[in-house]
């Protein structure tokens, strides 16, 4: 009798484990498969609640007479053909840095000035940093790193919102 239990016991307890490890290894598999899908849907939601404020930024801007004006956007970097002699200090006094622009002195006269904030309708939000040669005027000029992908950005005309943040 304690061989028969020996000899098909343990092979049906080896099969029992082997299908509970099997059982194991696919539901740590769906596990990671629903982490991911939550690090996606909290991606999604922070994507989206950037949107929903930069909206309501713009509206607030819209709203309270702010200036919004149709200007033209183009790109620069720091090179001594495109800035003054130390191309990585702004007008301003601060480091050139991506997420800043430089706007003409007509708009700087206009209340345009270092510091605040600007959306560029389908660029985002940036912040005034430098400004431009005094023979453009209307005008918003983009701070970015790489000179290719400045001249790749080219001329836009776009609306821009001077925006009270």
């Amino acid at each position: 009798m304690r061989f028969i239990i020996n000899h098909v016991g343990v092979p049906f307890l080896c099969a029992i484990i082997f299908v509970l490890g099997c059982v194991v290894v696919v539901k740590q598999q769906e596990i990671e498969g629903l982490k991911h899908k939550l690090a996606l849907a909290e991606q999604t939601a922070e994507a989206r609640k950037a949107l929903v404020e930069e909206a309501r930024l713009l509206q607030q801007a819209v709203a309270s007479n702010s200036a919004v004006k149709k200007v033209t956007v183009t790109a620069y970097n720091p090179t001594t053909g495109q800035c003054d002699e130390d191309p990585l200090v702004a007008a301003s006094m601060r480091k050139v840095r991506t997420g800043t622009v430089a706007v003409s002195r007509d708009l700087f006269d206009q209340g345009w000035v270092f510091g605040k904030k600007i959306r560029i309708e389908g660029l985002g939000i940036f912040e005034i940093n430098d400004l431009m040669n005094k023979r453009f005027t209307n005008r918003i000029d983009i701070f970015m790193w790489d000179e290719g992908q400045a001249r790749q950005f080219g001329k836009r005309i776009s609306k821009a919102a001077l925006l009270e943040i």
